[in-house]
């Protein structure tokens, strides 16, 4: 008898482990909306990194699908930490939080790439219990938006802008990170509802409404922008029917720009192209310090997270003047930025493509470049071999998502941004183990 319980305690002792496991890595869903307060998604990822240290220790192994990934993640975390250094930047600085934070977040952001790759557990089941979070934080965080625009409470939740109007921010710092996250929510539940049978489309047509309400409420253009290019790769790789596309793209044509002209949204993209808007003329300014100093070093850049660090002003003919004191090495060959000022904070070329230009120049920019599309390659294969339902609704969910990070990494720094990382990098390592899983099974 006594033999008999201790099979039963046992039991539920491993089970409640694996539950305990499965929460703690997909525990990093829950705090997309709070980086005001980083420190619970920062401890999210610091778990999930203590996990895969600790299980890589015990098991000595990654999944085979990660290696290739894995390994150029490492060139390129190599080429920009030297790049970093050769700058005349200091090892204390690289350590500190307010590098990490802002200039460096993005040895933050991918971490998730290695400590997913030990495959210590069942990746379909905390997929689906990511999937579960991140639905369930969206839909509650665009109901409180929602009352908070019908009784005019702007809480902390709405930030209420005297420019644009009420706009959704969560206890994110940004209404353009909130959006970020949005734009790949709406993905993941555009992708649920197009896959789903139909006693479950009902439940996922709601959450990608209440989802697409968050991020219309987030009025961010670019987020917008990403979402439709995203969504559209989406439609044509489920249907793989131009008919189809044609026709579902009329459909959210029909029902967007009206609700565009009802809620005034329009008025927000018109501004692009007001260039005496303060916003743009913000931004076209860092594009032409981000140009500037990538003609002074094209190849190897000026310095990783230097780009704050380089003081500029417009004079009155319009052009952007910086002083090449304190710049080293033979220019538009190996040219850095050599000073000990360091700015660290949120401040960025507002263009993925022109800060790595940047910072890092070609081969910088070149690298991230060919490490998305790798990933893009082996979750697309994974998408057209697959028989199982909720892998394809993985796959693409993620493929999706990569042509969202590349759209709107054309308005922001997205490559980097941790908010949105947090999110796309755990998406896109769960979807390579689940693809070595179902081979290995």
């Amino acid at each position: 008898m006594s033999s008999r319980l201790l099979k039963i305690f046992s039991f539920f002792t491993r089970n409640l482990f694996k539950r305990l496991i499965y929460f703690l890595v997909a525990s990093s869903g829950l705090f997309l909306l709070v980086n005001e307060y980083p420190y619970f998604g920062i401890l999210s990822i610091l778990i999930l990194l203590f996990l895969g240290a600790l299980f890589l220790f015990y098991k000595g192994s990654l999944t085979s699908v990660h290696l290739s990934v894995v390994g150029v993640l490492l060139v390129i975390y190599i080429y920009f930490i030297l790049s970093y250094f050769i700058s005349n930047q200091s090892l204390s600085s690289f350590m500190s939080y307010s590098f990490l934070r802002y200039d460096g977040n993005f040895f933050f952001a991918y971490i998730p790439f290695f400590a997913l790759a030990i495959p210590y557990f069942d990746y379909e089941k905390v997929s689906r219990l990511y999937f579960n979070f991140i639905f369930f934080t969206f839909s509650l965080l665009s109901l409180a938006g929602i009352v908070g625009v019908l009784t005019k409470n702007y809480s902390r939740i709405i930030l209420d802008d005297k420019y644009d109007g009420p706009m959704l921010v969560g206890l994110n710092s940004a209404h353009n990170a909130t959006g970020s996250v949005y734009a790949l929510a709406c993905i993941f539940a555009l992708v649920f509802t197009l896959r789903s049978h139909k006693r479950h489309k009902i439940y996922y047509i709601i959450i990608s409404l209440l989802c697409l309400i968050g991020l219309v409420m987030t009025q961010s253009r670019g987020s917008y922008a990403g979402f439709i290019v995203g969504a559209l790769i989406v439609v044509w790789l489920h249907f793989r029917s131009i008919l189809k596309l044609i026709i579902v793209t009329a459909a959210i044509s029909a029902v967007s720009i009206p609700l565009l002209f009802l809620t005034k949204l329009h008025e927000r993209f018109l501004q692009i192209l007001d260039i005496s808007n303060w916003t743009v003329g913000t931004r076209i300014n860092l594009w032409k310090k981000a140009l500037y100093l990538f003609k002074k070093s094209p190849i190897f850049g000026v310095g990783f997270g230097r780009f704050n660090d380089i003081n500029y002003n417009i004079n009155n003919s319009g052009y952007t003047l910086i002083s090449l004191d304190e710049f080293v090495g033979v220019p538009k060959i190996f040219y850095t930025y050599h000073s000990t000022n360091f700015d660290f904070s949120s401040a960025h070329a507002h263009n993925s493509y022109l800060q790595f230009l940047a910072e890092t120049g070609i081969i910088g920019l070149g690298l991230i470049i060919f490490f998305w599309i790798l990933c893009y390659r082996i979750i697309l294969r994974a998408y057209n071999h697959t028989n199982n339902e909720f892998s394809k609704k993985m796959y693409l969910s993620c493929l999706g998502s990569i042509i969202v990070l590349f759209a709107m990494s054309f308005t922001e720094n997205y490559f980097s941004a941790t908010t949105m990382m947090m999110c796309l990098s755990v998406i896109t390592s769960l979807s390579l183990g689940l693809y070595w899983q179902e081979n290995h099974k």
